[in-house]
């Protein structure tokens, strides 16, 4: 998994491939579709070399994101699912539903700059996922924040409060970006372009969404924001995993099989017979059920006769043996993982 896929909308064609040079400037090695042939040999040939990417390369457009986008966006899906898919965007689109979580690169006002620094960005984010390692922060955002302020009149205080701000220097960005009165929309505002060190929206809602203690609600949001600003303290969470009894019962039934012998003493009718057997059977079958622990409790029998066997019995009278079934009504306090 050696190389890069560049998955678009052949409508793009003449912009990706701009993209595509660039990239083998940079040294990564880029399979794109621009010569394929037609027919069933083409999907068999895209699938083949989406299976094999180490790094997959969506690219956003009014194409990709319309109503006939469809085979980028299954593209998309199975990138994101193998954790190899590295989003950008060439135009000003919202990328389509499923896809919000993961920040695109923005490429919109790229023309082409071999060393532009978002072009930069998608560079080491394909390098990292082709070396299976995390996607290392962007740094065009900040770049861009300090290449307006140059190319305005801002006094050079004002350039070196922008520089502070993009290199985070002494931690201004995470004073920033937790300055109380505009909050939760000025970290959530940091989180989005990655200053501070803060959660975007959607991560600090999934966070303040996960039930207390649950270790699934970690995991899920790990995978959901694998480089997010909760990453590290979800991970020691999880390390810290605790196995504890559940505070509720839960049902737990389960089914026994019982056999009661022919009563000593005859009853006057089958009827009285196998009534008598009946009592015997539930009897039988309480002991059959017994709790096999102090979390388990019987709340209920509930006997379900299979066979009689009824003959004569001494003085003339009638006498059962009876084959049951039995559910246990069984509740329990099962063994939970807790997470903090």
């Amino acid at each position: 998994m050696s190389y890069v896929l560049v998955s678009y909308k052949r409508e793009d064609e003449q912009r990706v491939a701009l993209l595509v040079e660039a990239l083998r400037a940079h040294g990564l090695e880029v399979w794109w579709d621009q010569h394929l042939p037609g027919g069933e040999s083409w999907r068999e040939n895209i699938a083949s070399a989406l299976e094999g990417a180490g790094c997959v390369v969506v690219v956003w457009t009014r194409n990709s994101v319309g109503p006939e986008g469809g085979f980028v966006r299954d593209e998309a899906g199975r990138a994101k699912a193998r954790g190899v898919l590295v989003p950008i965007r060439l135009d000003d689109v919202a990328p389509p539903l499923g896809f919000g979580e993961l920040q695109a690169i923005d490429l919109r006002r790229w023309k082409g700059a071999a060393k532009d620094p978002f072009l930069l960005d998608l560079v080491a984010a394909c390098r990292a996922k082709l070396a299976g390692q995390p996607v290392p922060a962007a740094k065009g955002p900040a770049a861009r924040l300090i290449q307006r302020a140059r190319n305005g009149s801002l006094a050079a205080a004002a350039v070196a409060a922008v520089w502070s701000m993009a290199s985070n220097f002494n931690g201004v960005q995470d004073r920033f970006c937790a300055i109380p009165a505009p909050q939760p929309v000025l970290s959530d505002t940091c989180g989005a372009i990655g200053l501070g060190h803060r959660p975007s929206r959607a991560e600090r809602l999934d966070w303040a969404a996960r039930a207390p203690g649950s270790c699934a609600d970690l995991r899920t949001h790990i995978a959901r924001f694998p480089n997010g600003a909760y990453r590290s303290m979800a991970a020691d969470l999880l390390a810290a995993a605790t196995t504890v009894r559940a505070a509720q019962y839960t049902p737990n039934p389960r089914t026994v099989r019982g056999y009661v012998r022919q009563s000593e003493h005859g009853f006057g009718s089958d009827a009285a017979a196998q009534a008598d057997a009946r009592a015997r059977a539930q009897a039988d079958a309480t002991s059959l059920c017994a709790p096999l622990d102090a979390y388990e409790r019987l709340t209920g029998v509930q006997v379900a006769p299979l066979a009689f066997d009824c003959r004569a019995g001494g003085e003339g009278g009638r006498i059962c043996a009876l084959d049951y079934s039995a559910t246990c009504l069984i509740e329990s306090r099962p063994l939970v993982e807790r997470c903090g």
